[in-house]
């Protein structure tokens, strides 16, 4: 995400090993792929996504049974705004209890203290795990650092004061390790489990000013990619050693282009960026090797390796992303809801069309986009076995991360 103005983890050793465990066991955490029902309350016959396994491996925790919209909904990410009226906090609260959404970024300007995140926060988990058989919320901001309310999205009371990441690459990497790790229990001490950051786009040296996206507002770690590894990577562990979560971004890349997908449909081709051999992804790589979390797509194009978004593309998100640089956990979008790049696709296609070329979470900050993205990705997938069986995949990878960060069912 871009925008400006102008139950507690465990121990990170143990969230990696769970996420291993789990994957060399088959199993899979909460239900994901063991017989996904049909509600009951759709007036349908219960039955499993098609492509689904019918039961768990014997070694496998049993599965609590969710129902295929509940496992759907696991895959989308909806918004609540600082601030928000009451209609607009009942439309975040109808998508978590009617539609099922598994996660929550928290976006506006006005997260202004610990006690307000703390106050929103708790009653969403609340709801969700009601709502989706005891599971929580992944809940996520931009904590990035520099401007207030934009790029530190929670600040004031509770919350330190977070430079630009520019001005974070300033000093001694291990301090910067040790500030994120302070940076990150804050977070966690308000229910907040998710960053989305680091940022590890490299803007080109000299372009900074014309870069609105990144270089405009300092929020790249420097001009080289070996800089922003450095740093990109001490920010995250940092924050894996508070027990947070992160999604490195915005992959592959928005150091060169010159516009704000937020805002702006022009300037958003990287006509450079060519594939697995850009030097640009060296902070990408160093990052997944680091034990990212999860991967922000950018809403950008990177026309020498597809001509679709990378946002909306299969060679970016499976072939590079998952074949070239052999990252395994959820592939988030950046916002598919508000932002210009994507208004010529209606909602629901943009949910789709993600989730077919290879992501894992749809984020949206417009709650009133949830019942229509979830409806066509549950009628497609009754209809479109393998497309049921990518989303049993899904599924798991955001379980597996769930179950790590002691998400799980209660």
């Amino acid at each position: 995400m871009q925008r400006s103005a102008h139950a507690s983890a465990t121990p990170r050793i143990t969230r990696r090993r769970a996420i291993v465990a789990a994957a060399a066991a088959g199993a899979t955490i909460a239900g994901a792929g063991l017989g996904l029902r049909l509600g009951a309350s759709r007036g349908r016959d219960a039955r499993t996504l098609p492509g689904a396994a019918g039961t768990a491996p014997a070694s496998a925790t049993p599965a609590p049974g969710l129902t295929m919209t509940q496992g759907i909904g696991q895959l989308f990410m909806v918004g609540l705004r600082s601030g928000a009226g009451t209609a607009e906090a009942a439309q975040t609260n109808d998508a978590i209890r009617t539609h099922h959404a598994g996660n929550v970024v928290l976006f506006g300007s006005d997260w202004s203290s610990a006690a307000a995140v703390q106050a929103a926060v708790a009653p969403l988990q609340g709801l969700a795990r009601g709502a989706n058989g005891g599971l929580g919320l992944l809940v996520s901001g931009n904590q990035e650092g520099g401007e207030q309310g934009s790029f530190q999205a929670f600040y004031g009371d509770g919350f330190a004061l977070i430079p630009s990441a520019l001005a974070q690459a300033s000093g001694d990497p291990s301090q910067l390790q040790a500030q994120a790790q302070s940076w990150g229990a804050q977070l966690l001490a308000t229910g907040i489990n998710l960053n989305l950051a680091p940022v590890l786009d490299t803007v080109p040296a000299g372009t900074a000013s014309t870069n609105d996206p990144i270089g405009r507002w300092d929020r790249e770690y420097g001009f080289d990619p070996s800089v922003v590894t450095t740093y990109g990577v001490a920010f995250e562990r940092g924050m894996h050693a508070a027990g947070i979560a992160v999604a490195i971004k915005h992959f592959p890349g928005l150091g060169r282009v010159t516009g704000n997908t937020d805002f702006t449909s022009e300037g958003i081709v990287d006509s450079v960026f060519s594939g697995a051999g850009d030097p640009y992804l060296q902070p990408y790589k160093a990052g997944i090797d680091a034990g990212a979390d999860l991967v922000m797509v950018s809403l950008a194009t990177y026309p020498q390796v597809d001509t679709a978004p990378a946002v909306f593309s299969s060679a970016i998100m499976h072939d590079l992303l998952r074949g070239d640089l052999g990252f395994q956990n959820p592939i988030i979008s950046d916002d598919l809801g508000a932002a210009a790049a994507v208004a010529g696709r209606s909602p629901a296609q943009r949910a789709l069309d993600f989730l077919r070329a290879g992501g894992d979470i749809v984020l949206t900050v417009q709650a009133g986009d949830i019942p229509d993205m979830t409806e066509a990705v549950l009628e497609a997938a009754q209809t479109d076995g393998s497309f049921a069986t990518q989303l049993n995949q899904s599924i798991r990878r955001v379980l597996q991360l769930k179950t790590s960060l002691g998400l799980g069912p209660n």
